[in-house]
């Protein structure tokens, strides 16, 4: 279960969320799938040698088809493969990241790998999962940084698989799906045709449109801060339009890779209101103040949950790190009022404090959190992050 679906993460005044480990709300780095959908269905393909194959539905396919193959005997050539879809938009030289979702089923148990075929090599595609290199009964993803080119089987894509045989087995059979063509040196999620910049990470709220363009991403297609130029924009939509007299919290995990300087966490610019982290610990700015100082023991490399809130009618900001109430400062001549400054993590607008780590999940509340559910938010989440 992702962090957001717990029933005891807190709800109440949410207006704002995202979570990197829930499908519904990063669907992935923006990318470009070469394989045109008549290749993703498998409505088109041919095969060759003696494997026996079909194009079958399947509800574990983002299409609802997979490809269905078969070794009608034991001595088939191991070469054997299906090829499928229009190559068309696929370079016929250079690299690029070749994946697709593969099982074994029905027939005795065989050592099947999944291998790609470009020009005159092959290429073994290796589990992503970092699990068994050949096929299991469940659904696993296989990819490989292929180099691409023309011949008898080539360019891309001509997926295949190899067994060893020696039992002279016959029947044994094996399911693909979500083929994927993209020219980056890691897999991203799977998507049909084009995901942008503002599809990759969606505000389960519905809120805010999260731009990804000037963010970066790790081999595992992580969004990541590098410190340098990095960071993601939610815009300025109504719902974080907050002023001195509303009452909110901000909510965050991440992990610091670098704490020198100020590092700017998440929220808005000077003068309105803003989390940011050093190696001396969290500071919550509202108006032109940081209210908060050196709340906290930031630790580099470390994960910490981090919550800051404001409550209006006592004048107080609030500072929780991993559940515990690091810090707490009365001002009552705090007073900013609106600004046209985009909502942000990683950097400041129009600023140069850029975070250097990871923000795996941000929460924004339109009400002041309790210390109770601060704590409560922290146990629901803190297995994921903190083990």
């Amino acid at each position: 279960m992702s962090a957001h679906a717990s029933p005891n993460i807190i709800t109440d005044g949410l207006v704002f969320l995202y979570d990197t480990d829930d499908g519904k709300s990063y669907k992935g780095e923006p990318t470009t799938n070469l394989i045109t959908s008549n290749g993703i269905d498998f409505s088109t393909f041919s095969s060759y040698n003696t494997l026996i194959r079909s194009r079958v539905s399947d509800s574990n396919s983002p299409s609802g088809y997979a490809c269905e193959m078969e070794y009608p005997d034991g001595g088939v050539n191991t070469a054997s493969r299906i090829r499928f879809g229009d190559s068309t938009n696929i370079p016929t030289s250079g690299n690029a990241f070749v994946s697709i979702m593969a099982k074994f089923q029905g027939g005795p148990s065989s050592n099947i790998t999944p291998r790609v075929y470009s020009g005159s090599s092959w290429q073994t595609l290796a589990p992503l999962d970092g699990g068994s290199a050949y096929l299991t009964s469940e659904y696993r993803r296989f990819g490989v940084y292929a180099y691409l080119g023309t011949g008898s089987g080539g360019p891309l894509p001509a997926f295949s698989m190899t067994q060893n045989n020696s039992n002279n087995q016959v029947g044994q059979k094996t399911r693909w799906h979500s083929p994927q063509v993209e020219l980056k040196t890691h897999a991203t999620p799977f998507v049909d045709g084009t995901r942008s910049a503002t599809q990759g990470l969606i505000d389960r709220t519905g809120n805010s449109t999260i731009d990804l363009s000037p963010a970066s991403y790790d081999s595992n297609a992580q969004i990541t801060f590098d410190g340098t130029d990095d960071y993601i924009t939610a815009g300025n939509p109504t719902e974080l339009q907050f002023i001195y007299s509303d009452p909110f919290s901000l909510e965050v995990w991440i992990k610091a890779d670098d704490l020198s300087g100020f590092n700017h966490v998440i929220g808005k610019t000077y003068g309105n209101y803003r989390l940011s982290v050093t190696s001396s610990g969290y500071s919550f700015r509202l108006d032109s103040n940081n209210l908060t100082t050196n709340a906290g023991t930031p630790v580099v490399g470390e994960w910490q949950h981090v919550v800051a809130t404001w409550e209006p009618s006592t004048s107080t900001a609030r500072v929780y790190v991993n559940g515990v109430l690091e810090q707490s400062v009365t001002d009552a001549t705090v007073d900013w009022t609106y600004t046209s400054a985009n909502f942000q993590l990683g950097n400041s607008p129009g600023e140069n404090y850029h975070f250097n780590g990871t923000i795996p999940a941000a929460r924004v509340y339109s009400k002041t959190v309790t210390s109770a559910e601060v704590l409560q938010s922290y146990n629901a989440t803190k297995d994921r992050f903190i083990r």
